[in-house]
């Protein structure tokens, strides 16, 4: 009897032990968990990384810009942005337009391209005359193909071959797209926006304070940048939705392309036909 009831108590004894222990483990094991719970950290990862406008990028949707070395300010571009524009280097965007003319390190050729530069826009301004502008046009044209030939900025632009059976009408097409423009736009005569990197703003890139200018530069919407009608603002709309206009959009739009890059402003060129 005593056997057994020292037994029976040795195993309760051993059951209420082995209860108290469970406890204080569970208990010790939370008081481990708890006081090895670090608090919440938040790193400081700084400012991040700016954007395109704050880092004077031309941003997404914007013309960007910059200056080509040792270059001369065109006279149809705004002098303000020209101040402003960054010098090209091998990291500048290709989607970037290629301001400056006249390029040479010991500035040789620099007077012969001012004379190149002011026959072009002494051209401009007889164009725009119905009778006889198309034939100053056709025949500054033709001389700067010629020139362009053996000039590397402009020998990819020169179209060589064309299937054409007529010359292109410039004058009919720009007198068209310049009055229309002047409508469309609502009084601003500024065909043409670029990123201004100093002013972080968009700042008009053509100095329209000259009619040649302004009158070249009218089409800018719908013949700078694509040989397609109808992208962008479209050409039909600038033509006043005129036919003929119209019909001139794609003959003209490759001497567009010449003539803007002999001024110097240089779009950016197709590669493997795009852009």
């Amino acid at each position: 009897m005593n056997l057994f009831n020292k037994s029976a108590f040795s195993g309760s004894k051993r059951r209420s032990l082995g209860r108290r222990l469970a406890v204080t483990a569970a208990w010790l094991g939370v008081t481990v968990i708890v006081a090895g719970c670090p608090a919440t950290q938040f790193i400081n990862e700084g400012p991040g990384q700016a954007t395109d406008a704050a880092s004077g990028r031309a941003p997404s949707g914007a013309i960007g810009a910059c200056r080509v070395r040792f270059s001369e300010r065109p006279p149809l571009v705004n002098k303000a942005l020209w101040d402003n524009l960054p010098k090209c280097t091998p990291r500048t965007p290709r989607r970037y337009l290629r301001v400056g003319f006249g390029r040479d390190l010991d500035g040789k050729r620099v007077e012969q391209a001012k004379g190149n530069v002011d026959a072009i826009m002494a051209a401009l301004k007889a164009g725009a005359e119905d009778k006889s502008g198309n034939v100053r046009m056709s025949r500054m044209l033709r001389t700067i193909q010629q020139q362009g030939l053996g000039d590397i900025r402009l020998s990819a632009r020169v179209e060589r071959t064309t299937g054409r059976s007529f010359p292109c009408d410039y004058t009919y097409l720009l007198n068209t797209t310049d009055k229309q423009y002047s409508k469309l736009a609502s009084g601003d005569t500024c065909p043409a926006y670029a990123f201004d990197p100093k002013t972080r703003r968009n700042q008009c890139l053509f100095d329209t304070s000259m009619s040649e200018t302004t009158w070249l530069t009218s089409a800018w919407s719908c013949l700078a940048f694509t040989d397609t009608v109808g992208e962008g603002q479209s050409c039909y709309r600038l033509c006043s939705f005129d036919d003929y206009c119209a019909a001139q959009v794609s003959c003209a739009a490759p001497n567009f392309d010449l003539v803007l890059c002999a001024l110097g402003v240089c779009t950016p060129e197709r590669v493997r036909g795009l852009y």
